[in-house]
């Protein structure tokens, strides 16, 4: 798994040139489905020749996947605690002198300093003797240049030169995107993508953004991190947040797509963004009926009770030829609405299922709810069993099924009528010609008139 994050993050590098970027390259972030961030960006700091440690402002990071862009720099060791509270602070400024306030009531604006000593206990030596005390003084007044507004990460590198500004990668989790499309069915029909972008907790400033698409593995993020991500963060509005207009260009690396948004955007926590992922491409699709099975796929089973109603799934179904613009379109994975025209006229919401990751020139099969015009009852017609006397011991039954299927629409409707049964198993006879589409599943496709009635009866041999 590792080896595949390896490749997918080295050939995004490539994708996108950073590692030979100038210092003044924008920041830019690459959004996965399951939250996790890719950050590069060059940060504003004064690099010397040699060893030297630099306290960097990177917000909430993984301090494993921290790294440099910089040929010639090396990272040694990071120190990072995520926290931000005024413990934590304490633990950055052991030996620094602070100012306490000690108000009374003949002096309220009296102070003391002292130093830090240690923690765990806290121990504090007074400025003006040599006396220690195991209780914090009174309030400590903070010097604004040691309060960050982000956990600041202390890095220690090596530079063979010195150098003004340092180009970094690292990951971090948060924001994340998804896929979702709308598809018109009709004569006029059409599919629309869009790109949703939930910012999280990210926060950076006028950022290149990539969302990629596929499945490349990921390892569990430490609990510590996790923890201090998912604190709730205060969500601000800002007038400097960017628009997106256009369509994103579209790429591939290792075994994923890349969408590279055409604008620029200022990520906010809280803040949600919404991208077209294409322009509209006209679709047609198909609407089909199918009819889930009785048996179970392993396994013995009994004898079932009376003639009981089945739902009728429904899915729509689009061809996706190479070398049409349909075709040829990458999906990702995502949600799929499906409207239609009702007899008013007005657009309606008929239908909403899910699709996988879907490349250019597969099939697409949408599955969406229940028929409500096409109807199907079944029952148990015949089921008997007989045991061999001697080993494996196996049973065979003969079980026999009668479908009927109903159709309250003004044209015919199919009804694929499925069995699956994994082991030995065959239909004896039916009365419509059974397909066998795998070792597992008969088929059995039901044409029902309209405003008609088909009753379709199989037997089948099952052995376990």
């Amino acid at each position: 798994m590792m080896g595949k994050l390896t490749t997918a993050i080295s050939a995004l590098l490539a994708l996108t040139g950073a590692a030979g970027a100038s210092a003044q390259q924008p920041t830019s972030v690459t959004l996965f489905n399951s939250g996790r961030v890719l950050v590069r960006r060059s940060l504003a700091v004064s690099v010397p020749n040699g060893t030297s440690t630099q306290a960097l402002d990177l917000g909430m990071f993984s301090p494993t996947t921290f790294t440099t862009l910089e040929p010639g720099v090396t990272v040694y060791g990071i120190r990072f605690d995520p926290a931000w509270s005024e413990e934590a602070l304490l633990r950055r400024n052991v030996g620094k002198h602070f100012e306490f306030s000690r108000p009374i009531a003949s002096n309220p604006a009296l102070t003391a300093s002292a130093t830090l000593l240690a923690l765990d206990p806290e121990r504090w030596k007074w400025d003006s003797t040599e006396r220690v005390v195991f209780s914090r003084p009174g309030q400590i007044q903070w010097p604004a240049a040691l309060v960050p507004t982000s956990p600041l990460a202390d890095v220690t590198l090596h530079s063979d030169r010195s150098r003004q500004g340092l180009k970094v990668m690292y990951e971090t989790s948060g924001a994340s995107w998804n896929a979702s499309y709308r598809i018109f069915l009709g004569a006029q029909g059409r599919i629309e993508g869009v790109a949703a972008l939930s910012g999280g907790t990210l926060d950076l400033p006028d950022a290149e953004v990539q969302l990629l698409a596929g499945d490349i593995g990921q390892a569990p993020a430490p609990e510590v991190m996790m923890k201090a991500m998912a604190a709730p963060r205060a969500s601000r509005m800002d007038a400097n947040a960017s628009y997106i207009d256009g369509v994103p260009q579209v790429g591939s690396v290792g075994e994923a797509h890349v969408y590279t948004l055409p604008a620029r955007l200022t990520f906010i926590p809280g803040l949600e963004f919404t991208a077209a992922l294409f322009e509209p491409i006209p679709v047609r699709g198909e609407r089909r009926y199918t009819l889930p099975g009785a048996l179970q796929f392993y396994g013995g089973f009994q004898q079932q009770p009376d003639e009981t109603p089945v739902p009728v799934a429904v899915s729509y179904h689009f061809d996706r030829k190479t070398g049409t613009s349909f075709g040829d379109l990458v999906l990702p994975g995502g949600v799929v609405s499906l409207y239609d025209n009702d007899n008013a006229g007005r657009v309606q919401l008929i239908g909403q299922g899910f699709i996988g990751h879907t490349p250019a020139g597969k099939e697409l099969t949408v599955e969406t709810g229940s028929a409500f015009d096409v109807t199907a009852r079944r029952v148990q017609t015949e089921f008997g069993t007989t045991r061999a006397t001697v080993a494996p011991y196996s049973t065979v039954a003969m079980v026999a099924y009668r479908v009927t299927l109903q159709n309250a629409k003004d044209s015919a409707a199919v009804v694929e009528v499925r069995e699956d049964r994994g082991g030995e198993w065959s239909v004896v006879s039916s009365s419509v010609p059974a397909q066998r589409r795998s070792s597992s599943r008969y088929v059995f496709p039901v044409t029902v008139p309209a405003k008609g009635t088909t009753v379709l009866t199989y037997r089948v041999r099952v052995v376990w």
